[in-house]
Parts: C-alpha cells; structure tokens; sequence
C-alpha cells in the first residue's frame, strides 16, 4: 500500500523570486503609455466602444495585444516571456517550461511528436483522454494499452499498477516512451516515482499528463507531481486547478532524455502563430500566486476538505472514500482535492440526475457525473463556505430521494478486456465511414471514439470493434442529460465501410 507521502519531499520555493510577474508587469508598462495602434487585433485595444470593450471592460482589452520587442515573441523568446517561462520552470522543479495558449491538448500532442516516430509503440493507460489518442492518430503511433485498476461498483477506471507496467514493458520493450496520467480524472495517483525509475531503467522517457495536477507542488500534503518524480516531459493544465484562464497550459521539461530543441520546434508547428498575452500573463499571474500562496491556501483547505468527506458519507444514499482508505484498497495514492460522491442505490436518481438538479436546483456547478457518482474538484481558491453549500444541498437531496428499500443501481460500464482492434488510428483517420443504429453496430469497427463529456475518456476507442456491452451502455447513455461525443446522432454510430475493412 503506497504511504500517503512517502515519496514526496517537500522543496521550499524562493519567496523573493516568485514576487516577479515579468510578462504581466511588461503589460501593465505597454497599457501605460497610450499607445497609438496600427498593428492587430482589430478591437484596437477597445478603441471602439461598441466592440468588445462594452462587455469586457478596458483592461481586458488593452491587455489583449499583438508581438513586439517591448512584449517578446512567442515562438522564439528572449525577453520577458522567457523570463516568465524560467519562473514557471523554477517552480515546478524543470529545466525547461512552455507557455501553451491551445491547452494541454497542445502539450500532449507536442510531447507525443517530440518523442515518437511513426510506427512506434507508446505504452499507456486504457483510460487516456481523447486528446492522446488524436496526437497518436496524427503521428502514427501504435497504442500499447494497460489496462487500469477498476472500481468495479461503480464503473471508475483508476491509475495504473507498478505490476501492469512492469508486466506490459517486459511484453513490449521496444516500446519507445512510456506515457501515464497524474492524476485521473478521478484523483487516482499512481507510484510515479517507481514507475519512472522503471521506464528510465528500460531507456523510455516518461511523458505525463498532468492536466489535473497543477496544485501538487504547492503542498506536501498533495501527491507527488510529474517533475518531482522525475519524468521527463509533462503537460500541466494551470487552468484546472492553479487559476489561470482557461485553455492556458504548461509544458514542463527534464533531463536529457528529449531533445529540448525538439520539443519547441514541435510547439511552433503545433501552435497559433497568434498567442494570445491574456493567456500567457494569466500563466505568470498564476505561478506567482500558488508559489507564494498556494501552500498556505491548502494547509488551511484540506481539514475542510476531509470534514466535508466525513460529513456527506453520513448522508443517506452518499459515500466519499478519504486518502486511507482508497489507498487501503488500490495500489495507489488519491489527491483528496477531487470530490467523488457515490451515490448508492437507496437514491432514486442517477449520478447525471443528481449533476443535473444540483445545478438547476441548488445553483451548484458540478464538474462531471457518472451513472452513479458526482464529482467535483476544489483548488486554492474555495473555502469552508462554498463545501457547506454543497454539503447541504446533498443532504436536502437525500431527504428528498433516498429510500432504503430501493436496492437498485444505474448500470455501470463494467471492466472489460482490451477490445479488438480492427484498425488503427491513423487508418480510421482516413478511411470512408457512414453511420447505422446503434443497436445494429455489433461487431462493426468503430469510426468515432464514443465518450461522454466531461470527462472525455472513450468508452470505446476509434477502431475497436463494438460489442454488445458497449451497445447497452450506450444505449442507456443516450437517454441521460449528458453531452455524448462520437456521433451527431446519439442513437446512431460511425462504423467504417466494410470494403476498407477488407483492404486490410
């Protein structure tokens, strides 16, 4: 059983360093000066009153601004982007840190081509998200599944196991790189450390995904993060949990495993020739707050944080698992951040019912649901106030649904064996594909990787046969008040055209 944390050592950050907001400052200095503009964007720093300066007031405006010397340049900085970039590469504990303006969908595709050739294998968890499987459709890289630890009760894939990478690196070592999230969606946090050693010791670089992850070098009471664990590259999504806007990312970078010239040349391709400054400042803005923040802000939230566990777990119908005992059950660490509420079967609603009535009812915001969970995810900014709120409306919702006789489940989409692959990724790319019911899909190859959104993780991935359990599932999906990816018709599929299947 992994300790809670046993493989963190807290590393101090430098107070005096992190008080500098270097591309934030520079865009405080351009907005001073009243400056006359011939160059874009359009809205001329919101010169116009009837453009977007009505709705988004001055500042935002004036901030939004084009390249220049004063301001540095995206693509190849040397001035008070880079200088940003050295601060946010200090406190994550890099060599080397990437502003990105397309989100981490941009770091995890610039991770995959700065290390992948086509052809290779990439070994990964079978619970990526679906941004990892278009970067390998985009550079030709063959998937090498593992399987993750499974709630079975309640249909929750978790991380990977030390024994599942072991296994899948000794079944596959020309594998070229080794790819792991940190953490799920749900909070599982794996033996990163172990793992990295492992891959390294196999010569894989170790690429993560740590979109939901941004918060743990802000605390030893947090699980380790992707640097502190020595991997070599990691796309870390500040917008999710450290507070800058949304769709501003990191790309972090260690060691000498990856080419670092590599890694921007893949960025420049991969990225807007137009990177937005109200973006990256938010990044500078940012790092500053949680460096010299962020520890305090957790030490003071995380006894509200596992008060808040105890308290709905006393709730008819609800459950919250703690540190202990998930770590009593997986091989793994929880980041107790990630608010999962199971809602059992004395509820008479699904997890998608509840995320729906917490919002139309309760004015309450949930990040995603499942067939029988809700879950929500806190950061710095919340507070003892905002947990009660939501404390108190499950108890209300449980004094309104809850029926101790009822004994039965919303079904779950059950652990299932890796599917049958029929095509790969870069095939189904191109291949010509049309769309049938559902019902009528059953050993078809599907064309469209079906999900429900958030949390974005395929049910099924693009070319994998369908089989009936998917069917079912699906099936009960569609009739739920959720977003559902892979078809424009949720009673339909895209399945590939039976002459491609036979030119395979």
């Amino acid at each position: 059983m992994i300790k809670p944390y046993d493989l963190k050592t807290f590393i101090p950050v430098d107070n005096d360093l992190h008080q500098q907001t270097p591309l934030f400052d520079a865009l405080k200095l351009y907005e001073e000066q009243d400056v006359i503009s011939f160059d874009v964007p359009g809205h001329k720093r919101g010169l116009d009153p009837e453009t977007a300066l009505h709705y988004y007031g001055s500042s935002t405006l004036r901030h939004d601004v084009n390249s220049m010397p004063q301001l540095d340049n995206y693509d190849n900085p040397k001035g008070v982007i880079k200088d940003a970039q050295n601060l946010m590469a200090d406190f994550y504990l890099a060599d080397e840190a990437h502003f990105l303006v397309n989100g981490t969908t941009e770091g995890i595709q610039a991770m995959i081509f700065s290390v992948c050739q086509p052809g290779d294998k990439l070994i990964l968890p079978r619970n990526v998200h679906k941004s990892v499987l278009n970067a390998m459709a985009l550079a030709d890289v063959t998937p090498i599944y593992v399987l993750p630890e499974f709630d079975t009760e309640f249909g929750i894939a978790h991380n990977l196991s030390v024994k599942s990478v072991t296994d899948t690196i000794e079944q596959h070592p020309d594998a070229r790189a080794l790819f792991i999230m940190n953490p799920t969606y749900f909070g599982a946090v794996s033996d990163l450390k172990t793992i990295v050693d492992l891959a390294h010791a196999h010569d894989m670089p170790v690429l993560v995904d740590e979109a939901h992850g941004a918060h743990f070098r802000c605390s030893p009471e947090l699980p380790i993060s992707s640097m502190e664990a020595g991997a070599d590259l990691a796309a870390t999504s500040l917008h999710k949990t450290g507070g800058s806007f949304t769709q501003s990312s990191v790309l972090l970078v260690k060691g000498n495993r990856v080419d670092p010239h590599k890694v921007k040349s893949v960025i420049n391709m991969l990225t807007s020739t137009s990177a937005s400054y109200l973006l990256m400042s938010s990044l500078d803005i940012a790092r500053r707050h949680l460096a010299l923040n962020g520890q305090e802000r957790f030490r003071k939230l995380m006894p509200h944080v596992r008060h808040f566990k105890e308290a709905v777990t006393r709730i008819p119908g609800f459950h919250m698992v703690d540190g202990d005992e998930f770590r009593s059950v997986y091989s793994q660490n929880l980041d107790e951040t990630k608010l999962t509420i199971y809602v059992d079967s004395t509820i008479n609603l699904s997890g998608f019912e509840i995320y729906k009535l917490l919002r139309s009812d309760y004015h309450i915001q949930m990040e995603l649901a499942e067939p029988n969970v809700v879950m929500g995810i806190v950061s710095a900014a919340d507070n003892l106030y905002v947990l009660e709120r939501l404390q108190e409306a499950l108890a209300d919702i449980s004094r309104k649904h809850h029926d101790a006789s009822r004994e039965v489940h919303a079904p779950v989409l059950k652990q299932l064996a890796i599917p049958e692959q029929g095509m790969g990724l870069r095939e189904v790319l191109y291949a010509e594909k049309h769309a049938v019911a559902i019902e009528d899909a059953l050993g078809e190859i599907c064309a469209e990787s079906l999900m429900i959104y958030p949390p974005g993780i395929p049910i099924l991935m693009a070319g994998e046969r369908i089989s009936q359990a998917v069917i079912d599932y699906w099936q009960f999906i569609n009739n739920q008040p959720i977003i559902k990816i892979g078809t424009e018709n949720s009673n339909q599929v895209y399945i590939i055209n039976r002459k491609e299947e036979k030119s395979l």
